[in-house]
């Protein structure tokens, strides 16, 4: 029989019935049959001419088939005239010359440091063929499915078929299944796809649904039903930080604003544009020009994570208020991510050089080696990509759900943020972990091993991999954020979502500056953190986050903050102009080392856990240079103000500390300015310090963030676990027990083991302190107790009491070291323990601060803590040893405290105020 090319097949036909799955492959192989001259087969083969006969090998590909399968049933079949869009993925070629081109493009040492590749450029050296695309789009249409988008890079090729199309095609059935942890079926072949095509596919996305992308944000409350705000909290409604918060506590003095750069944010949503004016509005910015480009049809109604998408663009213009604009990529939740990140990789109108991620999978231990392939060409591209490392504490050995783990991108963990007040300056901060699962991402990768960049760095403390990849590599503040979503809900958030768009809006500024100083931008930023981190500037560089963890009931032992380098927060957030710098291999002759100012606590007359700071001045241009100092505090001295620096290195010292103001200033918060010039270029260095009198020491000690912002939850907590977190409730909503004031409390409720929450308090060796809290246990029994340590020193212990109301517990406790574990602990089989209003304040040494002869009374005045108890003393001769008390105990109700005492016949007498334990 001839076929219509001229060629010949070869049929053997006896009785019986033309079987239909044999007709429909001879038509699928473009043969047609004309006429059958007889009533039955029995036997049917055909057979190519051997001058054209050609054997294409079945490809058999990996990783489509979700885990959770083997375990289930199925439901069915997915009905056969379901449509599915599809991303067909093309491996690239010369993988292994694009991974020596990457090392050469961030290796300082070579010729091609910074040397970009344009869209063109990468697709010409690395991307397939366009033979081996056309190919791929021939198979598609041959096999019923319908192409709806090629891409420039021919990495991506999207197409759209029938359930049942896509089963002939890849040798799959589609069945359905109930998912095991939400409330929904998904679909999911049965079997790893197959492909009849020589041209190598890589991956196949869209032939199942079992983890869509899901927004790395956790909505706490609506602002409105915040009772109170965080201690040292922002300018945002309820104490919320906005705006300027983040300018302030990360680059004080910093003038960079972003200035002819954009950000893009990647989006499996849609937003509200009121909400966008609102929040600018709200939170004093002038707003930055969006540019939506619509992936996959885009989104036309936002969904459920508009808030994500919301919260992105505030965080990138709040960051960088001067950016040219903001790009968002706007998809279709059931939008491939090879899809979506060709399209970023590929967009020559808009090329923004640095991008944020806060949405990821579901689902751990998958890998995508297309977006894998996609993240390498951003890299070459120069452009930076930031990843949310993700929203439920440590990983475990199940693995770490895509894309926290790429080695590509750069990993972002959370803090919790503790500033001065309201575009405050920075306090400190630690690894954000609400409880419950609720907290930074991070862990080790199970998949990728460890990057050339992430070597060498000592990983017993931190308990992270010398093999494997770790997660995550640097951190911003994930807690207490502002944000208007929903069009028009004012809501108070926390996630890494808001701390990926924070560092790329960072990375705008960065390569402002580069591009200012004629260099290029900085590209995959990673390198260049790892190599400052492992250096001598890291210090000055970031804020090392040490304290906080990201431990859950699932991962009770990993991981915690460290000095350097761990696996809550990588290696900390950014600590001002010095990481600018830094990264953009850009700064002025005038270098001043550290990159910030000390912040000092204390009571009223400290003392304070800082005085005094040396500033390293460095001049490394060629030619001398002059400079100049300026104080704005009458409570800070400078050794000098001004000097020369010869050139080649030449360095001074500044010392800046404390004088005797401030050992007179009353309880309060103070922040003061030092401003270093090179009044050559007129380059400023601004390095700010923060004085903390009579401060309570204690974050959060009321619990009034509604989770255990600023504590370290250790152990098993409670009895309700799913809300917020196993230890704070809402005016007893779950425990039965009301707060002592507020709305929030803690309670501890574990049976059959013992719960902790801890804090690390800032202290001075030697200094005294009030510890007080709240304690209340409203049904008596046995297996009861509860305990206070200080220092690893038990200081309260109730075992099996009776039911009490709220009572006070108040101890004076004394600092060893410069920092100080407050920890709380209890099991309550029966019921719950409430702890509420947890504070500790500096006392101060009582020293007289004024003296007065009023007729023939004396009346003496010194700097007191409210609740402590005082005693007017004297001797008649210092010899003696036994000093004398005047007059009654002295209850002190402030932090100035008075008594009078009638002037005695004593030809001489001494006084002193002794404060009583």
């Amino acid at each position: 029989m001839r076929t219509k090319s001229g060629k010949f097949i070869c049929c053997h036909l006896t009785g019986g019935t033309i079987p239909a799955k044999v007709f429909s492959v001879i038509h699928r192989r473009g043969l047609k049959i004309q006429h059958l001259l007889f009533a039955g087969i029995i036997g049917f083969s055909f057979f190519p001419s051997k001058s054209t006969a050609q054997t294409i090998p079945r490809q058999f590909l990996h990783d489509h088939v979700p885990p959770v399968v083997s375990g289930l049933t199925p439901l069915g079949t997915l009905a056969p005239s379901t449509r599915l869009n599809l991303a067909i993925g093309l491996p690239l070629r010369d993988e292994s010359g694009l991974d020596d081109l990457l090392r050469q493009i961030y290796d300082p040492a070579s010729p091609n440091y910074r040397h970009y590749l344009t869209p063109e450029q990468f697709t010409k050296m690395f991307g397939p063929t366009e033979q081996d695309y056309q190919k791929v789009i021939d198979f598609a249409r041959a096999n019923g499915l319908t192409v709806t988008a090629t891409h420039p890079n021919r990495v991506v090729l999207e197409v759209s078929a029938t359930a049942a199309d896509i089963a002939r095609a890849f040798h799959v059935t589609m069945r359905t299944y109930r998912h095991p942890t939400e409330n929904r079926n998904f679909f999911a072949p049965d079997v790893e796809p197959s492909i009849d095509l020589a041209v190598p596919i890589s991956h196949i996305s869209g032939l199942d649904d079992y983890s869509p992308p899901r927004p790395r944000i956790i909505k706490k409350t609506p602002v409105e039903n915040l009772a109170n705000a965080i201690p040292q909290a922002g300018l945002g409604p309820g104490g919320t930080y906005a705006g300027n918060d983040f300018r302030a506590a990360y680059i004080p003095g910093v003038t960079l604003t972003g200035t002819g750069q954009s950000v893009g944010l990647l989006e499996f949503d849609g937003y509200y544009a009121s909400d966008i004016t609102s929040y600018e509005s709200i939170s004093g910015l002038a707003g930055v020009t969006l540019t939506n480009v619509a992936v996959n049809g885009g989104v036309s109604t936002p969904g459920g994570g508009n808030d994500e998408v919301a919260l992105d663009i505030d965080m990138a213009m709040a960051m960088a208020p001067g950016l040219s604009k903001i790009v968002v990529y706007e998809a279709p939740g059931s939008t491939s991510w090879p899809t979506i990140l060709s399209a970023i990789a590929t967009d020559t109108n808009n090329f923004p050089k640095q991008i944020s991620c806060s949405w990821g999978l579901n689902s751990p231990g998958s890998t995508d080696p297309i977006s894998e392939g996609l993240f390498k060409q951003l890299a070459t591209q120069g452009q930076s990509f930031f990843n949310a490392s993700g929203d439920s504490d440590a990983f475990t050995a199940s693995g770490i759900p895509f894309p926290s783990e790429s080695t590509n991108i750069t990993q972002v963990g959370g803090t919790t943020l503790s500033t001065t007040g309201a575009r405050g300056a920075w306090i400190l901060e630690t690894a954000w972990n609400w409880g419950s699962g609720s907290g930074t991402g991070g862990g080790v990768s199970t998949h990728y091993g460890i990057p050339a960049w992430q070597q060498g760095i000592n990983m017993t403390a931190n308990q992270g991999s010398t093999t494997k990849r770790n997660v995550p590599d640097v951190a911003m503040t994930a807690d207490n954020i502002f944000v208007v979503a929903d069009n028009g809900v004012h809501y108070s958030i926390g996630g890494t979502s808001c701390a990926a768009p924070l560092w790329a809006a960072f990375t705008a500024l960065v390569n402002q500056q580069a591009i200012a100083g004629g260099q290029t931008n900085v590209g995959f930023i990673n390198p260049a953190l790892y190599a400052i981190g492992k250096g001598t500037g890291y210090s000055s560089d970031f804020n090392d986050i040490v304290t906080g963890n990201n431990l859950w009931s699932s991962s009770t032992s990993k991981f915690s903050a460290v000095p350097g380098y761990d696996l809550c927060t990588g290696w900390g957030t950014p600590a001002g102009d010095d990481l600018i710098d830094a990264l953009a291999g850009v700064s002025d002759a005038l270098a001043v080392a550290p990159g910030k100012g000390f912040v000092a606590f204390g009571p009223v007359g400290g003392a304070f856990t800082a005085g005094a700071q040396i500033f390293t001045l460095t001049n490394s241009g060629i030619a001398p240079l002059n400079w100049s100092l300026i104080n704005t505090s009458s409570w800070l001295n400078a050794s000098a103000a001004g000097g020369t620096l010869t050139a080649g290195g030449a360095a001074a010292n500044v010392t800046v500390g404390l004088n005797a103001a401030a050992y007179n200033l009353p309880a309060g918060t103070y922040i003061a300015n030092v401003l270093f010039t090179n009044t050559t270029s007129h380059a400023v260095r601004d390095r700010q310090f923060v004085l903390l009198a009579g401060k309570q020491l204690v974050q959060n000690g009321g619990f009034e963030s509604g989770f255990l912002s600023y504590w370290m939850q250790t152990g098993s907590g409670g009895k309700f676990n799913g809300y917020n977190n196993d230890y704070v409730d809402n005016n007893g909503t779950n425990s039965g027990v009301l707060p002592h004031s507020g709305s929030y409390l803690a309670v501890f409720g574990a049976a059959n083991t013992t719960g902790y929450i801890s804090q690390m308090i800032p202290t001075v060796p030697g200094q005294a302190y009030l510890l007080s809290f709240w304690l209340t246990n409203s049904i008596g029994g046995s297996t009861q107790q509860f305990f206070a340590n200080w220092n690893t020193n038990t200081i309260f212990n109730l075992l099996n009491p009776g039911a009490f109301g709220w009572t006070n517990p108040v101890y004076i406790v004394i600092a060893t070291s410069t920092n100080t574990l407050l920890q709380f602990g209890a099991r309550n089989d029966p019921n719950y323990f409430g702890l509420d209003d947890v504070s500790v304040i500096a006392i101060p040494v009582p020293t007289i601060k004024t003296f007065a002869k009023t007729n023939n009374l004396l009346t003496f005045t010194w700097n007191s803590l409210a609740t402590i108890q005082y005693q007017l003393q004297s001797l008649t001769n210092l010899a003696q040893t036994n000093w004398v008390n005047l007059g009654n105990v002295i209850n002190a109700s402030g932090v100035i405290t008075s008594t009078n005492i009638p002037i005695s016949p004593d030809p001489q007498r001494f006084y002193r105020i002794y404060q009583l334990p």
